[in-house]
């Protein structure tokens, strides 16, 4: 009996070759796609790691602006945000003070500690950066109240802007995940930090595309709209590539959640009292003037800064020009009368523990100064970031000057038929067309390319701004009609307060 064997042949041999190496192709465009996927989820992951990051920050930070006046119980504060963390002063994640000059952008570390969350960081471990416009800032201070805008723009890689192309779409601040370090960043933490206590050096952080330069905001510089630029498709093909993600807060999102605020009873009850104290006090800088009243400031600040306490000061034109803003520096009309008086009207001692008229049954003890005489409280911080919205008209018969005050014969501004010596005014929220735009850097968004702080019609109505500059000292103002949100209080001549 004969046994048969089984021989491969070489045509069996590459069969099986062909059907290895399939197995070895198809394996490996299996691996090659799963991984591919795989890291494609791991980036997917990553990014909504950091942004569900970003977005928490955020939020900490709109209900910091929430919250944070009420806390303190000071109005004055309300709708602002905190400083960033810019140096090791403090305890690491707090805010630190006088984050820049006055009018200039703020930027650091974002402030976790002192906005009541763990310390925020992005998918690569790296702490947020946040940066925030001079008048949102705690410190110093800059004149914030709804007329006041972002100046921060997102562009794109082109250096087209994206977001903030006019005055009301501009964030008042921005929160940067700076993701890893990038070709030429280099980094210096510090041990036992939560973020790595690497101040000073936001080029390691922040991107710069050779045109843009995120690490380029200078808090020493004032009135700059600073450009960032954000991760966009294609980025890491470019020359030089960038992987900053921002989100930001818009001015309409601050805005809406003060909203709720800025319409209720309390906040209109605070302004109508802070305007019937101011009426007060310069009644009481009547009374103790022989009747004399300061002069008003001139519409347009004499081209002085809307923001700024000091360039409110009384004009030394004392035969015209009885209707304007509300003076703070009253040293002009001091000088006219010779008296002794503190140059800024608010820090005279008859300023403070005023009683207001129209609640007889109240004693307020309303104080702008404390017992050193510096300007301080809710009352003169209020006034601080809306003074802008005070103006001011006085009687020719009770302009600074020598001669005693007699009667008004033709020479006093009228409500209706009644004879006043002075009226102090504040005009609310914009209604209708009005627009309030200044000339720092947006002037071209107003419609006449100028400055639209100076004409009185875009703050008062019922026809009262068609009656400034008053250059005769005798206009005669009309009510608070049921369109407008002005108050009005009047200083009579025998220097007491009555609303009007």
């Amino acid at each position: 009996m004969s046994t048969r064997s089984s021989v491969k042949t070489p045509k069996n041999q590459q069969g099986l070759a062909l059907l290895i190496l399939i197995v070895v192709i198809v394996l490996a465009f299996a691996t090659y796609s799963f991984s591919g996927l795989f890291i494609n989820q791991i980036k997917t992951d990553e990014k909504m790691q950091t942004q569900a990051v970003l977005k928490k920050a955020k939020a900490a930070l709109i209900a910091y602006a929430v919250s944070n006046w009420a806390v303190a119980g000071d109005y004055g504060d309300l709708g602002k945000l905190p400083c960033p963390d810019y140096n090791s002063s403090l305890q690491e994640g707090k805010q630190d003070s006088n984050c820049g000059s006055a009018y200039a952008n703020g930027i650091g570390y974002f402030p976790w500690r002192t906005v009541g969350i763990d310390e925020p960081m992005d998918s690569s471990g790296s702490c947020l950066i946040y940066a925030v416009s001079p008048a949102y800032k705690q410190t110093p201070f800059a004149a914030l109240n709804p007329d006041s805008y972002g100046q921060f723009q997102i562009v794109d890689e082109n250096g087209n802007i994206v977001v903030g192309d006019t005055a009301e779409s501009r964030p008042v601040a921005v929160i940067i995940a700076p993701d890893s370090t990038l070709s030429g960043q280099s980094r210096n933490i510090l041990a036992g930090t939560a973020c790595g206590g690497d101040y000073n050096n936001l080029a390691a952080y922040l991107d710069d595309n050779g045109t843009i330069n995120n690490a380029a905001i200078d808090t020493g510089t004032e009135n700059v709209i600073d450009q960032l630029l954000q991760i966009y498709a294609g980025t890491k093909s470019v020359t030089n590539p960038v992987n900053d993600r921002i989100i930001t807060i818009s001015y309409d999102e601050l805005w809406s959640s003060q909203q709720a605020v800025l319409t209720g009873a309390a906040f209109d009850e605070k302004i109508e009292s802070l305007t019937e104290a101011i009426a007060l006090c310069f009644a009481a800088y009547g009374a103790n003037n022989g009747g004399h009243l300061p002069m008003p400031v001139l519409p347009d600040l004499s081209g002085g800064e809307y923001r700024r306490d000091v360039d409110y000061d009384d004009s030394n034109d004392f035969t015209s020009g009885y209707a304007g803003r509300l003076p703070y520096d009253v040293s002009r009309a001091n000088l006219e009368l010779s008296n002794g008086n503190d140059s800024y009207v608010f820090k005279n001692s008859y300023c403070d523990g005023i009683d207001l008229v129209s609640t007889p049954l109240i004693i307020e003890n309303i104080n702008f100064s404390n017992d050193a005489g510096s300007d301080s409280g809710e009352y003169f911080n209020v006034w601080r970031n809306w003074k802008d919205h005070f103006f001011y008209i006085i009687s020719k018969a009770h302009r600074p000057s020598s001669i005693a005050v007699s009667a008004c014969g033709g020479d006093c501004a009228k409500v209706g038929a009644i004879d006043y010596a002075g009226i102090v005014f504040f005009a609310g929220l914009k209604l209708n067309s009005q627009q309030r735009y200044t000339s720092i850097f947006d002037s071209a968004l107003a419609a006449d390319l100028d400055d639209d702080k100076d004409d009185i019609e875009n703050y008062l109505e019922d026809n009262r701004a068609s009656i400034f500059p008053d250059n005769l000292g005798n206009g005669v103002y009309d009510t608070v009609g049921a369109g407008s949100n002005d108050i009005m209080f009047c200083i009579k001549t025998d220097m007491s307060v009555v609303a009007c």
